[in-house]
């Protein structure tokens, strides 16, 4: 910032160089400064928000929180999880939970519960006891509310959260009742609880049921093929077979066992695989599709074929030796075998959810990795029983070249030991359904029910009222931050120095001459010598007399403004006093032939004056004007002319100043606003040096940015520098006015001066 000491360089010669000194707390500097600017809307907001907050903590309604406790256990493994029914679903603990949560969001369970509700009103209806489930709707006869709008009602007033790392979730229930919050979350938690258990039997009674058909269907099959055998037996035919045809019989139904299995096992994936696909579809239709595509690749095809034959193959070469260490040599030998192919089939499986889960959103991950694990499943199923397919082919044939005679009971045998090995399975399946049926709890159980609350859960006036505060002050800060930041004008000289302009000086803020007579307020240098204002146009006195040190003598200076009302015509008359206290003869010229100003500072007449001269109506000594000062003297404007611009650019202007140079020592002259007219434009080219004057927080940026490349585009020689006017040093500054009071007042007018109160700024009225 330029400072008001005396400069030692010449500033139209070197390049000015801003010195400063960093330091952290800058920037918390400027917030406050632009905080203290707007401080009274800032304190106007704060005030309004604390009043709506107390407004609205006077009127809250109280209320209160029910919380009833449960426990969710992870689903029982199935009870068909051996060989018959996949272990598909990968239950992650915290996800079942979420989805938990979500059933007890649904409008399902909300429904159960308002229709509880409402019973329990009507077995005790004491209006006093309830506040949702009561009418009160005027415009509705009826007592309570209905079912569809309470059930909407619960979604709002409950709440449902897990503990984290915990099994359990807590039902909140709130209401200005508080028997009906304990009474809506012990509701909702029954709620629950009766529809996990129906849901968890309804499944378990389901497969109990399927079970109990397939494994009737298989007695009465079996059934069926004992009397057949009976029947062929007492007609006389074969009543044993050979060793050959019953190893042919063993062989026959043990791969067809395991065929009928692994097609049991194949329906129950495809089923489970449609389910998930479908509901994978729903959020991706395409990704099902790639993942069936990475499946059926022949590569991995290939694999589970070799596995699938070498795995049937071992069983059927182990089914010949009896003894248990030819067995177990023949399943290692195999093993061997066997380890490189499901390593390949691990690894490329493991490599296809690789490139899945890179390439799918997290929430569908899970439903990504299990489809994929079931298509696997599905397809090696399928292989298996291709190949089971053609083993049991291959022992067709030589079943059939059995002899006639025993070819009929081997295929009633065949047929009955199928049928029982099945029957068998089923059986011990069904009796595992009935006892996961009747030990089937459920997965919630209650830990706690609610406690009657006996205060408030909210509003928590005095937390509202707190933040109430801190938002009022937020916003009112905000406020001043936004409008600091959407004011474009021009505020403190840093921002002109940022641009590459010269500051010659700042103007303070005048604070002390209102016990001057109006028409002497703006001559400050004068009235006031002692005044802060006054040593502000001292110190731009002393720099306009070194702006141009070096070269031909300054001698002519165009005060002028970008907008009206910016003090030129104040800055102008201040600095032509200055120069004269500094015993140079002085003329301040109004050349402001639009509206002029400089008669009535002066309590003169207008006319005769510059225009009349020009005219060579008359004679410089008859406009020219004397004042109290010494060596200042003054030329109003004279009579309004019709063409100004004309007039200023003329000869006999130009002569007319050549006669002033002459005379004074400086020529001070006040011009109209440098964007509104041409005028000074105009007298620019014809004087030494053009000062600009800006009014602080009022003269917008572009505008002076117009007025700047103007002048610098005819010829920047001329342009001396810029006048900051109006300029709050207190409140930009802070506590850095206390030094600048204290030298720029005497010591002996500090009491009288601390009594003045108001304020009177340096501007054009």
């Amino acid at each position: 910032m330029s400072n008001n000491g005396n400069p030692n360089i010449d500033m139209s010669q070197q390049p000015m160089k801003k010195i400063t000194v960093a330091h952290p707390s800058d920037n918390i500097k400027d917030y406050i400064n632009i905080i203290r600017s707007n401080l009274f809307l800032v304190i106007v907001i704060f005030l309004a928000a604390v009043l709506s907050t107390l407004i609205y903590v006077m009127s809250a309604r109280d209320i209160y929180k029910a919380v009833t406790t449960v426990k969710i256990n992870k689903p029982q493994g199935s009870i068909l999880s051996g060989t018959i029914l996949p272990e598909f679903q990968d239950f992650q603990n915290d996800r079942y939970i979420s989805n938990e949560i979500e059933i007890l969001k649904s409008y399902k369970i909300r429904e159960v519960v308002a229709n509880a509700l409402i019973d329990t009103f009507k077995k005790n209806p004491s209006k006093s006891d309830y506040f949702y489930i009561v009418n009160r709707n005027p415009d509705v006869p009826d007592e309570i509310v209905g079912v569809k709008s309470l059930s909407g009602t619960l979604g709002g007033i409950i709440s449902i959260n897990q503990k984290r790392g915990l099994d359990i979730i807590e039902i909140s229930a709130e209401s200005p009742s508080r028997y009906e919050s304990k009474l809506i979350a012990d509701t909702f938690a029954e709620a629950y609880l009766s529809y996990s258990l129906a849901y968890s039997r309804r499944e378990v009674t389901a497969i109990r049921k399927f079970l109990d058909e397939e494994k009737t269907k298989r007695a009465n099959d079996l059934a069926k093929s004992e009397v057949e055998i009976q029947d062929y037996m007492q007609k006389g035919g074969v009543i044993y077979l050979d060793d050959k045809a019953k190893n042919l019989v063993d062989q026959l139904t043990t791969f067809e066992a395991e065929k009928n299995a692994s097609e049991v096992e194949l329906n129950t994936r495809q089923r489970a695989y449609d389910e998930i696909k479908n509901e994978l579809a729903k959020v991706d239709a395409s990704l099902p599709n790639y993942i069936e595509g990475r499946i059926n690749e022949p590569y991995f095809n290939e694999l589970q074929k070799k596995v699938a034959e070498l795995e049937i193959q071992r069983e059927l070469d182990a089914s010949i030796p009896k003894e248990e260490v030819y067995k177990k040599k023949i399943y290692d030998d195999y093993e061997k075998k066997l380890e490189p192919l499901k390593s390949s089939l691990d690894d490329k499986t493991k490599t296809f959810k690789t490139g899945i889960y890179a390439s799918t959103p997290e929430e569908q991950k899970n439903l990504s990795g299990r489809l994929l694990d079931l298509g696997v499943e599905i397809q090696s199923t399928r292989v298996k029983m291709r190949s089971l397919s053609k083993m049991i082919g291959k022992y067709e044939n030589e079943f059939s070249k059995l002899p006639t005679q025993s070819i009929e009971l081997a295929r009633l045998q065949r047929t009955k030991q199928g049928t029982e090995k099945l029957y068998l399975t089923l059986e011990e399946k069904y009796q595992e359904a009935i006892i996961n049926e009747r030990s089937q709890l459920g997965n919630v159980n209650i830990v706690d029910e609610a406690m009657m609350p006996s205060s408030p859960s909210k509003p928590n006036r005095q937390l509202i009222i707190i933040a109430g505060c801190g938002l009022g002050l937020a916003l009112g800060i905000g406020f001043a931050f936004l409008r600091n930041y959407l004011d474009r004008s021009i505020k403190t000289p840093e921002e002109l120095e940022n641009k590459g302009v010269p500051v010659l000086a700042w103007i303070p803020s005048v604070e002390e001459l209102s016990d001057l007579g109006s028409s002497q307020v703006e001559f400050i240098v004068a009235n006031k010598p002692n005044a802060s204002a006054s040593e502000s146009f001292k110190a731009l006195r002393t720099r306009v007399s070194f702006s141009k040190l070096e070269q031909e003598q300054l001698k002519t200076i165009l005060v002028t403004s970008s907008i009206p009302a910016e003090g030129k015509t104040t800055v102008a008359l201040n600095l032509a006093g200055s120069f004269s206290q500094a015993d140079k003869r002085v003329l301040l010229l109004d050349a402001d032939l639009r509206k002029p100003r400089i008669h009535s500072i002066f309590e003169a007449q207008r006319f005769p004056g510059l225009s009349d001269h020009l005219f060579g109506n008359v004679s410089l000594e008859d406009i020219t004007r004397e004042t109290k000062l010494e060596n200042l003297s003054f030329v109003t404007s004279g009579t309004i002319p019709p063409n100004p611009s004309e007039m200023l650019g003329s000869k006999q202007m130009k002569e007319f100043l050549e006669e002033l140079k002459s005379k004074y020592d400086y020529i001070i002259i006040d011009s109209p606003p440098f964007i509104s007219v041409t005028d000074s434009e105009i007298l620019s080219r014809l004087c030494d040096g053009t000062i600009v004057v800006i009014q602080a927080s009022k003269t917008p940026m572009d505008a002076f940015s117009r007025t700047f490349d103007r002048i610098m585009a005819k010829d920047s020689n001329k342009f001396l520098g810029a006048v900051l006017n109006n300029f709050n040093f207190k409140s930009i500054y802070g506590y850095y006015y206390n030094y600048y009071y204290y030298y720029s007042r005497p010591e002996s007018s500090k009491i009288k001066d601390l009594k003045v109160k108001g304020k009177v700024k340096t501007s054009d009225k």
